[in-house]
Parts: C-alpha cells; structure tokens; sequence
C-alpha cells in the first residue's frame, strides 16, 4: 500500500471523519502546534546561546539545561498531540507531501542530537564538575541545532504550500 492509498484509507476511517466533521479542530489544534514549537525553539535557541557564551553566562550550563530542556520536550509532547490531530483530519495533504517527511525526519535528528547532547554535558559534569560540562563541540551542536529548528519551521509551513502539488 503506497502512501496516497494509506492516506486515503486513514481520511475514511471513522475518527478522521469525525475530526473532519468539526470545524474548530484543525484552527485550534495549529493554534497549539504554534505554542509548542514556540516552546520547543525558544529553549533551544536559549541553551544554545548558553552554549557558545551569548546568553546566562551566570548560570552555569547544567543549570540552563536543567531549566530549559524539560520545556523543550514538553513542547515536542504538544507537538506530537496537535500533529497527530492535524495529520488525521487531513491525511492526503499531510503524508503525500514530501515536506511533511522531511520535516519529521529532521525533527527525530535534532530530537535525537540534543538527547546525545545533553547526555555528554550531564556525564562531563558527573565526572568533571560542573564548569567543565561544557564539551567542545557546543559551537556545532548549537549552530546545527539552531538551523535544524529553523528548518522544522520553514518546513511546517512550506506543508501548506506545496501539497496541492501532491494531492
């Protein structure tokens, strides 16, 4: 089964006609999706600028993560909710569009990246102290997870403008 027939299949099941059936769904469910990835950007962008020295230089890096982290996968948790519901109540525009795939692949990376990330600082802290926390590679993990999310962004909504191209 190609992805236009499972997408087809899935806008006829029952919960996809019953999301469909009301029409505040889709406006609210993009209106949380905005919140969390507002959530999920705004603290990555914050511990990244903690990483290269731009931003709670006062604050020691363990302490910024701690923060600001747990908020990044908060947001990702409404981001996951809120994308199922709009991929169910539009199916065809959603999984036939190949930004939609791109989008989602970048999201496991950068996910993926910071949990590896994180993991490094919280061992080099364990085992150094915690002003030594920071590893070497903050400038790339920062600027790579940085342009990742901006792409994530561009992507979602890019979703609204090329998948009449593929419906």
């Amino acid at each position: 089964m190609g992805l236009r027939q499972l997408a087809s299949w899935l806008a006829a099941t029952a919960p996809s006609q019953l999301l469909q059936d009301h029409q505040w769904i889709v406006p609210t469910s993009q209106s949380l999706h905005i919140i969390g990835i507002s959530l999920v950007f705004a603290s990555a962008t914050a511990v990244n600028l903690r990483l290269v020295g731009m931003a709670f230089r006062r604050r020691g890096l363990l302490q910024v993560i701690d923060a600001l982290v747990p908020w990044m996968w908060r947001g990702l948790a409404l981001l996951l909710v809120t994308g199922v519901l709009q991929t169910l109540t539009e199916p065809v525009r959603e999984l036939v569009t190949p930004v939609y795939w791109a989008k989602m692949g970048m999201i496991a990376a950068v996910a993926l990246l910071t949990r590896a990330y994180v993991g490094t600082v919280r061992r080099r802290a364990g085992t150094s102290g915690a002003d030594a926390a920071r590893p070497a590679a903050a400038l790339p993990f920062a600027v790579a997870s940085t342009l990742l999310w901006l792409a994530v962004i561009a992507c979602g909504r890019f979703i609204a403008y090329t998948s009449m191209y593929f419906t």
